[in-house]
């Protein structure tokens, strides 16, 4: 179980990471600023990242109680 609770925290930490880049890179876009697409590219993965990250660090804090 503690294997699954860190994997679901560092998902969710990734996903935040991502989110926050796809941020940066749509404020850069709309001033007209050359940014890294990576972010861009690469934001389904990141979506999905975060939704798993979510659900499974709710779900093992719910089993704590």
């Amino acid at each position: 179980m503690m294997f699954l609770e860190k994997l679901f925290n560092w998902l969710l930490v990734i996903g935040l990471v991502l989110m926050v880049g796809r941020l940066i890179t749509l404020v850069f876009m709309f001033l007209d600023i050359p940014f890294t697409t990576f972010f861009k590219d690469y934001s389904i993965v990141s979506i999905i990242v975060l939704i798993i990250g979510l659900i499974g660090s709710q779900a093992m804090k719910e089993k704590k109680s």
